[in-house]
């Protein structure tokens, strides 16, 4: 009987002790919770040696970036000057025509002297990064256009459907020579190209206009609302002949 009394007072006692460490464990989980929120029970994220809520993240931003030498003046005219850079960016992908800086200023209500410097930073942006866009000054305009190297690739997703190659081989020879006469653009295609012709002005990328005993071959509008070219004949010359590295000659 004693020794029954004895292991159930040690029983009891072993039961006390591991009562007495749960209740250690549960107090230190409480705790580590209670690090891990805000004061309002929010969720925070631990930041090495600190716990920041996501509200917070912008002002650390913001703050890491001051003490980086760069003051609040000086922050704030940055990201204006970046808003404007992105605004104008945006005004030459959404345009589809060449725009002059005093439309860009006068539109967006940015002096012309900032435009003229982010259309300047924009332009060579473009040129450095590898993209299919690019941002060409056409006189005194600026156009984003495509590359003309991925025209033919990206042609069957343009306004109108696809565009076979051997139609828009043709279409290229007479947008860089027009005016062209149609004899000339068979001798340069071959005799594939009356076939070439005759589907390009049934469908409107060309237009010709009676020349002797031959025909006067220039594009439409249409073509250059197709492929984001500038309606203007030279202007649209000049960019094509710079995309695709020709010499005037050519």
């Amino acid at each position: 009987m004693k020794n029954f009394d004895e292991n159930l007072e040690k029983n009891t006692e072993e039961e006390e002790n591991n009562d007495d460490l749960d209740q250690v464990n549960s107090d230190e989980s409480d705790k580590e919770f209670l690090d891990k929120t805000d004061e309002n029970g929010e969720p925070s994220i631990d930041m090495g040696n600190e716990n920041i809520t996501l509200e917070q993240e912008n002002e650390i931003s913001i703050i890491n970036e001051i003490k980086s030498g760069e003051s609040e003046e000086e922050l704030l005219a940055r990201q204006i000057r970046d808003y404007h850079r992105n605004l104008i960016e945006a005004s030459l992908y959404v345009s589809g025509k060449p725009l002059t800086i005093e439309e860009i200023s006068t539109r967006l209500e940015i002096p012309k002297k900032e435009v003229e410097e982010l259309i300047n930073d924009v332009a060579f942006d473009y040129l450095e990064r590898s993209t299919a866009l690019v941002v060409n000054k056409i006189g005194d305009s600026y156009q984003m256009s495509l590359k003309t190297e991925y025209i033919e690739k990206v042609s069957k997703f343009a306004k109108g459907g696809a565009i076979a190659e051997k139609y828009l081989r043709t279409l290229t020879v007479i947008a860089l020579k027009q005016p062209i006469l149609k004899s000339l653009v068979i001798k340069i295609r071959g005799t594939g190209a009356y076939e070439h012709i005759k589907y390009l002005l049934d469908n409107g990328l060309i237009s010709g206009i009676k020349k002797g005993r031959s025909q006067e071959l220039s594009t439409t509008d249409k073509y250059a609302e197709m492929f984001g070219l500038p309606k203007d004949k030279q202007q649209m010359k000049t960019m094509m002949i710079a995309q695709l590295g020709l010499n005037e000659e050519e």
